[in-house]
C-alpha cells in the first residue's frame, strides 16, 4: 500500500484486519471458561487459585488498554500494534514452557499486555468507522465462531496434551496478526466521517457512562470465568459442560447478528435494558444447583444476550464524543472490569459453592443499569434538541 495514498478505515482490508485483530486480542479470554476449568482439572489449582490465574493476566489486558489509550495518540498506531503482538507472542511462547512453574503467572501477565494493546487498537480502528455498532458485531461474529470450537475442543485437547499446545497455538497466531499491520490507521486523523449519531457531552456524563461499561464487565468477568466451574458444582461432566458452552457460543453468534440487523434503527436504551436485565436473570436462573437443561438454558441465554447488548453499549459510550476518544477509555474500562470480575469471584467463593458470585454478578448487572441511564437520557436528550433545530 503506497504510503501516500489516502487511507480508508472504511475499507473493507481495514474492517476485516480490525476484526481480525479484535479476534487475536481475545484469543485466551474467548475460551476463559475452559481455560479456569483447565487449570483446575489438568494443573490442580484450587478455583479460587485457577479464578486469581486468568484474573492476573486480565490485568495484564487491564494495563495494556490503559496505556494505549493514555499514549495511542503519540505513537504510530502501526509500530505501537507490531509491538503489541510480538509482546503478545512472546507472553504465549513462555507460558508454553511454565505450565507448571512459578514463572507461569507473569508468563500469563505478559501476554495480557500484548493482546490487551491489541484489544485497545482494534477497538479503537473500529470506532473511527463510520458504522462502529456493526462492525463491532461483525467482530462478536468472527470471535464467537472460533470461542465455540475452543470451547468444545479444550476438554479433551487439555486431558491428552496438557496446556503447552494450546499456548503455543495461542502464539502462532498472534504472529499471523503481523501481516495486518500495513492494513489498520496510524491515527484518529483517518476518521473521515462521524458517526451520525455522535454528540458532544461533558466529563461527567462520559465518566458515569464509564463507570456504567466498567460495572457491566465486572458483572461478566465474574459470570464467564465462573460459568464452567458452576456447572461442574452442579455434577455435570466436563465435557457436557464444553458442549452447552459450545451451543451458547453459536447462539450468541446469532445475538451479534441480531444486533447487525437491529443497529441504526433507535432505541439503542430499550436494546441496552433488555440486555443487561436479561443477562441478570439468566444468571439468576444458577442459583442452587441447576439441573443439565435449566444450565443450559442459561449459559445459552446469557451468552447470546452478551453478544447482542455489547455492541450497543459500546457504541453508546462512543457516541457521547464527536471525535471517537472515548472508544478507547471505554475498552480500557471494558478490561479492568473483566479482570477484576474473576479476581473479586475468586474471593467469594465458599467451599465450592457459587451463590455469594452469582449474587455479586446480579448485583453489577443492576448497578451498569443505573449508571448507564443517565448518559442514554442525555443523549437521546441531544439528538433531539439537534433535530428540532434542523427541522
Amino acid at each position: 500500500m503506497s504510503e501516500r495514498a489516502p487511507f480508508d478505515v472504511n475499507s473493507r482490508s481495514a474492517v476485516a484486519s480490525a476484526v481480525f485483530l479484535g479476534t487475536l486480542g481475545v484469543i485466551s479470554f474467548i475460551v476463559q471458561p475452559g481455560i479456569v476449568q483447565g487449570f483446575v482439572s489438568s494443573l490442580h489449582m484450587s478455583e479460587a487459585r485457577a479464578n486469581d490465574m486468568v484474573g492476573i493476566e486480565m490485568m495484564g489486558v487491564a494495563l495494556a488498554t490503559i496505556l494505549t489509550a493514555a499514549i495511542g495518540e503519540r505513537i504510530d498506531w502501526r509500530r505501537l500494534l507490531a509491538s503489541a503482538l510480538i509482546i503478545g507472542v512472546v507472553g504465549d511462547l513462555a507460558s508454553a514452557f511454565a505450565t507448571n512453574g512459578a514463572l507461569l503467572p507473569a508468563a500469563r501477565f505478559v501476554a495480557g499486555v500484548g493482546h490487551g494493546a491489541v484489544i485497545s487498537l482494534s477497538f479503537t480502528f473500529v470506532g473511527l468507522t463510520v458504522r462502529p455498532d456493526r462492525n463491532i458485531a461483525f467482530y462478536l461474529v468472527a470471535l464467537l465462531s472460533y470461542g465455540a470450537v475452543g470451547l468444545w475442543a479444550l476438554p479433551s485437547l487439555l486431558a491428552r496434551f496438557g496446556f503447552q499446545p494450546v499456548f503455543l497455538f495461542f502464539a502462532a497466531v498472534t504472529a499471523i496478526g503481523l501481516v495486518t499491520v500495513p492494513y489498520v490507521p496510524r491515527s484518529s486523523q483517518h476518521r473521515e466521517e462521524i458517526s451520525p449519531t455522535a454528540v458532544q457531552l461533558g466529563a461527567r456524563v462520559i465518566v458515569v457512562g464509564l463507570a456504567g461499561v466498567l460495572a457491566y464487565n465486572i458483572a461478566q468477568g465474574i459470570a464467564w470465568a465462573n460459568l464452567a466451574l458452576i456447572g461442574g458444582a452442579a455434577r455435570l461432566a466436563d465435557q457436557t459442560v464444553a458442549d452447552d458452552l459450545f451451543l451458547s457460543q453459536l447462539i450468541a453468534v446469532a445475538g451479534a447478528l441480531l444486533s447487525v440487523a437491529l443497529a441504526g434503527m433507535g432505541r439503542r436504551a430499550l436494546m441496552i435494558a433488555v440486555g443487561v436485565a436479561g443477562g441478570a436473570l439468566f444468571i439468576a436462573l444458577l442459583t442452587g444447583q441447576p439441573g443439565a437443561l435449566l444450565f443450559l438454558v442459561a449459559v445459552c441465554g446469557f451468552n447470546f444476550l452478551w453478544n447482542f447488548v455489547l455492541p450497543f453499549i459500546l457504541s453508546a459510550v462512543g457516541d457521547l464524543d464527536l471525535h471517537g476518544r472515548v472508544m478507547g477509555p471505554a475498552i480500557a474500562m471494558q478490561m479492568i472490569g473483566l479482570g477484576l470480575g474473576p479476581i473479586l469471584s475468586g474471593r467469594l467463593i465458599q467451599g465450592g459453592g457459587f451463590l455469594q458470585v452469582e449474587m455479586a454478578c446480579i448485583g453489577f448487572f443492576a448497578l451498569s443499569l443505573a449508571l448507564l441511564a443517565g448518559p442514554l437520557t442525555a443523549h437521546r436528550r441531544m439528538i433531539a434538541a439537534r433535530d428540532a433545530v434542523l427541522a
